[in-house]
């Protein structure tokens, strides 16, 4: 069960689908953790991974921001033409779902 401080942060998130992918991952087992260099941001942690899966969570931003792991432990921005996500399009949530559990 998540608890009622993970549940506020997630509501905190303002975009839907970002929010709807965060809590996915929570509900999985990924964790919050704090960005290293930026307290406006966050990153999610997966435990059996040992890795972060999503980074650069921005939860205030109104057109929904974060990062993706590229190649080499790399994180791009999902609007990068490398992975090419639209956040417009229905099955976005699907295809970030799919693309971090690979």
């Amino acid at each position: 069960m998540i608890s009622v401080e993970i549940t506020k942060k997630i509501d905190s998130i303002a975009h839907p689908k970002v929010r709807n992918i965060v809590k996915i991952c929570i509900e999985n087992g990924c964790r919050f953790k704090p960005h290293p260099s930026n307290p406006n941001l966050i990153n999610l942690f997966d435990p059996t991974q040992r890795k972060n899966i999503i980074g650069d969570i921005n939860p205030a931003s109104p057109r929904g921001y974060f990062t993706l792991e590229v190649e080499n432990g790399r994180f791009k921005s999902f609007r990068n033409e490398i992975i090419g996500l639209d956040i417009d399009k229905a099955n976005f949530e699907e295809s970030v779902l799919k693309r971090i559990n690979r």
